[in-house]
């Protein structure tokens, strides 16, 4: 155990020295190539409602012009830093595809849907449109089954554990259900980066309460990559301090949520992960409600989704809402390792 653990805090400050290096280069290119927020007044899904109470949220007036692609880092230094320095496995090989796939869709939706068309009114409309979110999450969806897929096609998985008396076999159903499942949990994450701090605090406390729980319960797989995750999510959080010098986007917060899943399922952690990760559900929940209420019965549930923005239109400061979301986290990660402790066989 002393030796994989320090093998994962070598790693870590590995990580956590080459991000220090990247960022203001990565910070600068965004600046350069005009990878920023540039949040309009536009239609709601081709409807007669606008945008104006999220800008005001947002503070577009101000916050127009930051980088909103700094999830890059996560997504490059991740990959590169786990086959340099970490044992590369069929399970590990999976993820890494895993990671690659999830960051580059992350990718092409911010560079081309997000700030290609942020001067296209019609096309902001319509990528608020229920049609255009439905297809993107059935595209995802077949992502992740191919994922899962692939794992299975490895041959090193027998059985997925849920409890220590309840294991379920890995066929390809199951498959199709986990990346059902999976995408939900990235779209969760993805739909968490909402304000400054949120999703990366949120998932740095996640990510150490993961590791702490696979280090007691002796499973060391996964940590020296989960400490080399923690080594960008340090930095991140830096740059994302309130006033953030740049958001995460879809390139960090896709290869994130799909991280955390994965380690959880193929740990045995799969109701822990449930537990630590909880806020991210509801948020996501909170949007998917929205969605459906607006599509269906035409009328809103929530001022503005997700709830974090529900809350601050109530008046919360951003602040508020992002520092007591940090401690809800943490309450539900020392619950999820409670929970890992009791019901897994370790």
């Amino acid at each position: 155990m002393i030796d994989i653990l320090k093998t994962t805090f070598i790693d870590l400050f590995i990580s956590t020295v080459v991000s220090i290096i990247f960022a203001p280069f990565m910070i600068n290119l965004l600046y350069k190539f005009n990878q920023v927020s540039g949040i309009k007044k536009s239609k709601i899904g081709g409807g007669s409602g606008d945008n104006s109470l999220f800008m005001k949220l947002m503070n577009s007036a101000a916050t127009n012009g930051t980088p909103n692609m700094g999830g890059v880092m996560i997504w490059i230094i991740v990959p590169i830093l786990v086959l340099l320095l970490c044992n590369v496995t069929p399970i590990v090989k999976v993820y890494l595809i895993g990671f690659v796939i999830f960051g580059f869709w992350g990718f092409i939706d911010v560079v081309i849907f997000t700030n290609g068309f942020r001067n296209n009114e019609k096309m902001k409309a319509f990528q608020e449109s229920f049609e255009w979110r439905l297809f993107k999450l059935v595209f995802a969806i077949i992502l992740n089954i191919i994922v899962m897929f692939l794992l299975y096609r490895t041959g090193t998985l027998d059985t997925i554990s849920i409890t220590s008396a309840l294991a379920i076999n890995f066929t390809p159903l199951l498959c199709i259900v986990s990346g059902i499942i999976g995408q939900f949990a990235i779209y969760a994450a993805e739909l968490t980066d909402g304000s400054d701090g949120l999703m990366i605090g949120i998932f740095t406390i996640i990510n150490v309460s993961m590791m702490v729980l696979l280090t007691v319960q002796g499973q060391y797989e996964f940590l020296p990559i989960l400490g080399i995750i923690l080594g960008c999510q340090i930095v991140d959080l830096y740059f994302n301090i309130p006033p953030a010098r740049f958001w995460n986007g879809g390139p960090g917060t896709m290869p994130l949520g799909f991280t955390m899943f994965f380690v959880g399922l193929l740990s045995g952690n799969i109701i822990p992960y449930f537990s630590m990760t909880a806020i991210t559900w509801v948020i996501m929940a909170s949007s998917m409600i929205q969605i459906l209420s607006m599509r269906f019965f035409k009328r809103r549930v929530f001022i503005i989704a997700p709830l974090h923005h529900h809350l601050q239109a109530k008046g919360w400061p951003q602040y508020k809402v992002v520092m007591r979301f940090w401690l809800f986290t943490t309450f539900l990660c020392v619950v999820g390792i409670f929970l890992g402790l009791v019901i897994g066989d370790y």
